[in-house]
């Protein structure tokens, strides 16, 4: 039987230990907003491998700076653009798919569909920041190749990370939001709704694991690695948005 501990280190930051025994353990750390996915595919490697993986949540800001600290971190999951940006001392990279950003809605609000967004009725709008969040800057630049910006500006409310526009959503204190498939499937029966936004006009977001210099977890995380490249993880990415 698995077993799952949950230990806290943070209000930002947690670990959960999928595990059948303490040998052949990997660490991956992973951006919060993949919770239910990499979960998924760790017990799934568990239960086929016998083997353990030790998880890491967080903002990818924390994600990034426990990897740069000592050994601990054998794998680390997230935007490409993101890991390259935070110069980890990663060996190779490994692509798990393509991140699609979703328009979500609050149960308030009389919109169901992107062109909602230019509608009258609708007021405010959250999205992440674009500086911080990949999904604030695929948002961005929706909004920028569909025409939107500048009229819309005035109701653009920018938050610090996609779970906070999912609180926004939650909570009615905006109409609408911009999310990621991958956690507005995580949190589906609290929206009033999402729809895709169409991936040609925003860059391609490629969600990768990387492989960090740690020798001491050399052979897990080719184990991992492996077990990611087949139909059983492949179809677990696909159902959970990626």
């Amino acid at each position: 039987m698995n077993v799952f501990r949950i230990t806290t280190l943070s209000v930002f930051l947690f670990v959960v230990t999928v595990t059948t025994g303490w040998a052949d353990t990997v660490v991956l750390a992973s951006g919060a907003g993949y919770k239910k996915m990499v979960n998924a595919l760790a017990s799934a490697y568990t239960q086929k491998t016998g083997h353990s993986v030790d998880l890491i949540f967080g903002n990818m800001a924390r994600v990034t700076t426990l990897a740069k600290q000592g050994d601990s971190v054998g794998l680390v999951l997230g935007d490409v653009c993101f890991l390259k940006k935070a110069k980890l001392p990663m060996q190779s990279m490994q692509e798990l798919g393509r991140g699609k950003l979703v328009l979500a809605f609050s149960r308030s609000a009389k919109a169901s569909t992107v062109a909602d967004l230019d509608s009258p009725q609708v007021g405010r709008i959250a999205l992440p920041d674009g500086k911080k969040a990949i999904y604030g800057k695929a948002a961005r630049e929706f909004l920028q190749a569909s025409g939107r910006i500048p009229a819309i500006q005035p109701k653009l409310v920018e938050v610090s990370t996609v779970p906070q526009v999912f609180s926004y959503i939650a909570t009615n204190e905006v109409d609408m939001g911009f999310l990621n498939l991958t956690h507005a499937l995580n949190v589906v029966d609290k929206l009033g709704g999402y729809v895709l936004v169409d991936e040609s006009q925003y860059s391609p977001i490629s969600i990768v694991v990387g492989v960090l210099a740690n020798e001491a977890q050399a052979k897990e995380q080719q184990d991992f690695l492996q077990f990611l490249n087949t139909r059983e993880a492949q179809a677990i990415v696909h159902k959970l948005g990626l």
